[in-house]
Protein backbone atom coordinates (compact mmCIF):
# COMPACT_ATOMS: atom_id res chain seq x y z
CA UNK A 1 0.00 0.00 0.00
CA UNK A 2 2.89 2.38 0.76
CA UNK A 3 4.26 1.94 -2.79
CA UNK A 4 0.85 2.71 -4.31
CA UNK A 5 0.53 5.93 -2.31
CA UNK A 6 3.99 7.15 -3.34
CA UNK A 7 3.11 6.59 -7.00
CA UNK A 8 -0.04 8.72 -6.66
CA UNK A 9 1.89 11.53 -4.95
CA UNK A 10 4.45 11.75 -7.75
CA UNK A 11 2.03 11.73 -10.66
CA UNK A 12 2.27 14.87 -12.77
CA UNK A 13 -0.53 17.41 -12.45
CA UNK A 14 -2.29 18.47 -15.63
CA UNK A 15 -3.61 22.00 -15.84
CA UNK A 16 -5.36 24.07 -18.45
CA UNK A 17 -4.16 27.62 -19.13
CA UNK A 18 -5.83 30.35 -21.16
CA UNK A 19 -3.39 32.76 -22.80
CA UNK A 20 -3.72 35.82 -25.00
CA UNK A 21 -3.36 34.89 -28.67
CA UNK A 22 -0.08 36.77 -29.06
CA UNK A 23 1.53 34.88 -26.16
CA UNK A 24 0.23 31.53 -27.43
CA UNK A 25 1.54 32.32 -30.92
CA UNK A 26 4.97 33.30 -29.58
CA UNK A 27 5.17 30.18 -27.42
CA UNK A 28 4.24 28.01 -30.41
CA UNK A 29 6.95 29.67 -32.55
CA UNK A 30 9.47 29.09 -29.76
CA UNK A 31 8.45 25.44 -29.38
CA UNK A 32 8.64 24.91 -33.15
CA UNK A 33 12.09 26.51 -33.26
CA UNK A 34 13.28 24.22 -30.46
CA UNK A 35 11.67 21.19 -32.11
CA UNK A 36 9.58 20.31 -29.07
CA UNK A 37 5.88 20.13 -28.26
CA UNK A 38 4.26 23.29 -26.92
CA UNK A 39 3.30 21.53 -23.68
CA UNK A 40 6.93 20.52 -23.11
CA UNK A 41 8.14 24.12 -23.56
CA UNK A 42 5.45 25.42 -21.19
CA UNK A 43 6.40 22.80 -18.59
CA UNK A 44 10.06 23.84 -18.85
CA UNK A 45 9.26 27.56 -18.54
CA UNK A 46 6.88 27.13 -15.60
CA UNK A 47 9.25 24.83 -13.75
CA UNK A 48 12.13 27.27 -14.26
CA UNK A 49 10.02 30.22 -13.06
CA UNK A 50 8.99 28.39 -9.88
CA UNK A 51 12.55 27.28 -9.09
CA UNK A 52 13.89 30.81 -9.66
CA UNK A 53 11.17 32.28 -7.41
CA UNK A 54 12.11 29.82 -4.67
CA UNK A 55 15.81 30.68 -5.03
CA UNK A 56 14.96 34.40 -4.65
CA UNK A 57 13.00 33.59 -1.51
CA UNK A 58 9.60 34.50 -2.87
CA UNK A 59 7.11 35.37 -0.15
CA UNK A 60 4.75 32.49 -1.00
CA UNK A 61 7.53 29.99 -0.23
CA UNK A 62 7.59 31.17 3.38
CA UNK A 63 3.91 30.64 4.09
CA UNK A 64 2.59 27.43 5.56
CA UNK A 65 -0.05 25.74 3.41
CA UNK A 66 -3.62 26.25 4.54
CA UNK A 67 -5.37 23.21 5.99
CA UNK A 68 -8.51 24.04 4.02
CA UNK A 69 -6.76 24.18 0.63
CA UNK A 70 -9.07 22.27 -1.72
CA UNK A 71 -6.91 22.66 -4.85
CA UNK A 72 -5.26 19.26 -4.33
Amino acid sequence: MQCERKTLETMPRKIQVTLPDRIGDDLQKWADYDGRPLANLCNFLLERAVLEAKERGAEWTKQKPSTDDKSK
